[in-house]
């Protein structure tokens, strides 16, 4: 008796414990195992970091910033967006330190609802938190595709390139990456390989590109510009449809939130990555961003470049070397293949995690960790095959990619309205973390919805005018696909399967 005694006192000091590290309920009541927490807080940052890679984020976008409104709708923009984004990242660690889940934004919802509405609208935000996710491995896989097929076209100009091939391209890169995602150790070392190398490269080149360029702009091109090339008559619509490409630069903040079980003190470290994302990402992005303005001598040619890729071509002519340009391109291009190695992991974790709620058709082939390698094998898989099929909307239309990028943006913005409005509405009647930012949390969530409904609005426009079917914006077709297969899916099968254990949780009427 005695023993057993001990024993009970043992185990209510660890409970006790794990509440103060942020591990109650919501990390106990899915029974996180402690012994797969193998993402360290500096991995853990390093990875949120390289998810989103801000820099990087610039330059894969840098098409659309820059035919829509030129250099004030990148500049301007990112100041813009980094002054957001820190209010998003400050509502969303509120609610991970809150509830620190695997789920993200579709638990907090489950958490907040009211219980009438709870389940609908859980489901619903899980299925737009996948879609974010395999819009952002896919249009990365897409960018570090063009990329090589450009660096090819700039060595061999007779080379033909096409949408086929740079899909063919994605999907090899997926490949590559899949195979490194199927041991965590190994995706662990990566993502600290990726940091370290993701700011060395943005440094060497921000300082390097300036220096050995043999002309410039003058600032008044880089602050005062504001040059519409995209047909739109208003230049304030133009602004708007440009902030695509600084905003894409701080997209998919949630992704650290979705390794909540795989870190220690998940309710004080992951606020921590999300804050250190937005801030190392507009420390790294925004002299970057001043940089390819102040070199930028040539926009029609950058535009127009035949490689496909107005970033080699805007080294190129900085250099005026092909050599010196296919050489940074590369190195560029190593540093966002890095990018994907997380992006798997974050897409995964996310479809591990709904589907342990069966919140997926055959949930329970996802919800499986293998034994030996750590991993969600089987939720990876099945990421990576439907990371393959987004891609191909590349081949329907020669903007496509950008309404990929626009779905980075929007279908994040469309699970965090959810979890901010609920946690509004509810007030005081709610779970707390160590992260409380009281009256500016409140401010910060209400900023969020504001920021939300207009992206989620105003990215729909096309991109350019007059509108054709090879330019259009596709993001609504992307829309559509979630809303039917959330719509058919719920209505079969997940509202009599999705069945997260509501057990302890304090609903709403």
């Amino acid at each position: 008796m005695p023993q057993m005694m001990e024993n009970k006192e043992k185990e209510e000091t660890a409970q006790a414990e794990d509440v103060s590290t942020g591990d109650s309920f919501d990390m106990q009541h899915i029974g996180s195992t402690r012994g797969r927490r193998k993402f360290s807080s500096l991995q853990l940052i390093g990875s949120a970091y390289t998810v989103t890679n801000s820099w990087l984020g610039v330059a894969g976008a840098f098409t659309t910033g820059i035919t829509a409104a030129g250099s004030a709708s990148i500049i301007y923009g990112l100041l813009l967006m980094f002054t957001v984004n820190l209010f998003v990242g400050i509502a969303l660690s509120e609610l991970i330190s809150a509830m620190p889940n695997s789920g993200g934004q579709y638990y907090w919802v489950m958490r907040l609802a009211p219980k009438r509405y709870a389940r609908g609208l859980s489901y619903m935000t899980g299925i737009c938190n996948l879609f974010a996710a395999y819009c952002v491995t896919a249009s990365s896989s897409i960018a570090v595709s063009s990329w090589v097929f450009g660096s090819a076209k700039l060595v061999y100009p007779d080379l033909a390139v096409n949408a086929w091939r740079i899909y063919l391209g994605a999907v090899g890169l997926n490949i590559i990456a899949a195979i490194v995602n199927l041991w965590q150790q190994v995706v662990s070392r990566s993502i600290s390989i990726g940091l370290w190398l993701s700011l060395l490269v943005c440094i060497s080149i921000t300082i390097a590109l300036p220096t050995a360029s043999h002309d410039h702009t003058g600032i008044k091109f880089i602050f005062a510009s504001l040059q519409n090339n995209s047909g739109w008559s208003s230049n304030a619509m133009a602004f708007i449809v440009g902030l695509i490409n600084p905003n894409f630069a701080f997209a998919a903040l949630d992704s650290a939130t979705h390794l909540a079980e795989e870190t220690p003190d998940p309710a004080r470290n992951v606020p921590k990555a999300i804050l250190f994302t937005v801030v190392i990402g507009f420390i790294t992005s925004f002299p970057f961003a001043c940089m390819l303005m102040y070199t930028l001598t040539d926009l029609t040619a950058v535009i127009n470049t035949p490689t496909g890729v107005p970033l080699v071509e805007l080294f190129r002519i900085a250099f005026r070397s092909d050599s010196a340009a296919l050489a940074t391109l590369s190195i560029v291009t190593v540093t966002y293949f890095f990018s994907l190695l997380p992006q798997q992991a974050y897409q995964a974790r996310l479809c591990w995690a709904f589907s342990r709620d069966q919140g997926l058709p055959f949930s329970h082939l996802w919800s499986q960790v293998h034994p030996t390698s750590h991993v969600p094998l089987h939720a990876h898989l099945l990421c990576v095959c439907i990371v393959c099929l987004f891609g191909l909307l590349y081949i329907a239309s020669t903007t496509a990619f950008n309404s990929l990028i626009t779905g980075v943006i929007t279908f994040p913005y469309l699970t965090y309205l959810a979890p901010c409005i609920l946690s509004l509405v509810r007030g005081d009647e709610q779970p707390r973390g160590p992260f409380n930012a009281g009256r500016l949390g409140i401010l910060s969530k209400i900023i969020t919805v504001a920021c939300c409904l207009f992206a989620i609005i105003m990215y729909s426009f096309p991109y350019q005018v007059p509108v054709t079917t090879s330019n259009m914006n596709y993001i609504t077709a992307i829309y559509g696909v979630a809303l039917v297969f959330g719509t058919v899916d719920w209505l079969f099968r997940a509202r009599f399967e999705f069945a997260f254990d509501s057990g302890g949780v304090d609903h709403t009427q």
